[in-house]
């Protein structure tokens, strides 16, 4: 009793650590550069549409950037939840507002990837360690600053998760029924809006549908077919909710987002970069009156088929360098860590990697230890590779528990299995980074226990 008190309170001391952090580094950014598009992310768009989500017109200016929400075409979520406070606040105060409670929504998930290794592992170590190694990865620090859909995509997904995997899958789930359907229900709810966030989970409730199958074939779950029956239709509700609304508004039929055909043609074009350039490749050749200011994903008639034929012509083409673009893509986005490129310009590991080839004098090595942002950006390197490299031993180590771990693995492999096709990027990736960070804590607890026990073979 006495050791579950200590590490609660180690847990809340390591959230409340973590968010005075995030807090700190969110305010010492700037804000109205947000609303220009300066940062050369996404935030102006998401920014200008919010607003326009709110303003009651179908399409117009603000700021003098253009809105249409008749053709968003992104998951809303992300841009309803920035619209909120721009009627409400001036525009300083709407993004401090929306930092604020990205940084909840973080350290919100800090709790649960704890919660999710504790129950994965039955050790209250491992979630103490998970938790503290998302509190104070210096990705998840910085995120909740951005004006971007990972802190909450990231969230709903994790929630998600630890609903299902602690009440329904866990080996202490709650066997009374009323009690497992309304877990499902609000993991149901969590993962439609994830998908609402960001469209690449769409098909991820089938996973989580293939493991309840599996808890009912090895009779661990009684009526599994009413819970999977409930998964999929609150879920459905869920995403549905944003069809319906372009039905009945725009007579527009869309699931979450169109853009997953511009994902599709991105993941096979090689030379694919800035919007100009994608509009530039995209409409190379094609027989269409360009509209001004069209950019990749402009709306042009036979779109889908253009990209469908532009796709089927570069694999035609050449086959094996399409194999080689997305396998490399792929590791690339995997073993990069994520959030690093603000903090200076000059990559570290390429400069280590010269040093390392050609130079290897004391003088070379303190001209790489004085690049721009060095420290923070070796921080992010060692937190990405512990998380990867002690992630994958925990995962490995968890296997008899696969039951219970195998929601959350699945998470990472569905991520990966998806953009293995579509366009993959070190950003799109790091959703994973809360699995690697929940199995590293799993297997630092057990690395742990074994030290201390003197035992070295296989649990």
């Amino acid at each position: 009793m006495r050791s579950e008190v200590l590490h609660t309170r180690v847990l809340w001391l390591i959230m409340l650590v973590g968010f005075v952090m995030r807090v700190a580094y969110a305010l010492e950014q700037p804000t109205l550069v947000q609303f220009s598009g300066a940062t050369g992310g996404d935030s102006s768009g998401y920014l200008v549409n919010g607003a326009g989500f709110f303003s009651g017109q179908e399409h117009g200016r603000i700021r003098g950037l253009p809105f249409y929400i008749s053709n968003i075409k992104t998951a809303p979520l992300y841009i309803i939840f920035v619209g909120i406070f721009q009627p409400l606040l001036p525009d300083h105060e709407t993004i401090i507002a929306i930092r604020f409670f990205q940084c909840l929504a973080s350290i919100a998930t800090v709790y649960v990837a704890g919660r999710l290794a504790f129950t994965i592992a039955g050790d209250a170590r491992a979630g103490v360690i998970a938790a503290a190694l998302m509190a104070f990865h210096p990705a998840f620090v910085t995120e909740p600053a951005n004006i971007a859909t990972e802190t909450l995509y990231i969230f709903f997904v994790a929630l998600g998760l630890w609903l299902y995997v602690e009440y329904v899958a866990g080996p202490v789930a709650d066997p009374q029924a009323h009690r497992l359907s309304g877990a499902m229900t609000l993991a149901a709810a969590a993962f439609g809006l994830a998908t609402l966030t960001r469209g690449v989970a769409a098909l991820f409730p089938l996973v989580i549908a293939l493991h309840l199958i599996c808890l009912g074939r090895r009779r661990l779950l009684r009526r599994w077919r009413r819970h999977c029956l409930l998964l999929l239709a609150v879920y459905l509700a869920i995403v549905s909710s944003w069809t319906l609304y372009n039905l009945l508004n725009w007579n527009r039929l869309i699931i979450v987002s169109d853009q997953l055909m511009p994902a599709l043609w991105r993941g096979a074009e090689s030379r694919d970069g800035s919007p100009a350039l994608n509009d530039e490749l995209l409409l190379e050749g094609v027989d269409v009156d360009r509209p001004a200011d069209c950019v990749v994903d402009c709306k042009f008639e036979h779109a889908t088929e253009t990209y469908i034929n532009k796709i089927s012509a570069i694999i035609s083409a050449d086959f094996a360098g399409f194999i080689r673009l997305r396998v490399g893509e792929l590791a690339y986005s995997i073993l990069q860590p994520y959030g690093a490129a603000p903090f200076g310009d000059i990559s570290v590991v390429e400069a280590a990697r010269q040093w390392a080839a050609a130079d290897r004098s004391l003088g070379g090595l303190l001209q790489v230890l004085r690049i721009e942002g060095f420290a923070i950006k070796l921080a992010f390197w060692l937190f990405h590779s512990i998380g990867l490299g002690f992630g994958l031993l925990g995962m490995f180590w968890s296997r008899r528990r696969w039951i219970t771990a195998a929601p959350l693995a699945g998470f990472a492999f569905y991520t990966v299995g998806v953009h293995s096709l579509l366009l993959a990027l070190p950003r799109y990736l790091f959703p994973v980074e809360l699995v690697w960070l929940a199995f590293a804590g799993i297997s630092s607890a057990s690395l742990y226990e074994r030290w201390r026990s003197g035992d070295n073979s296989e649990e």
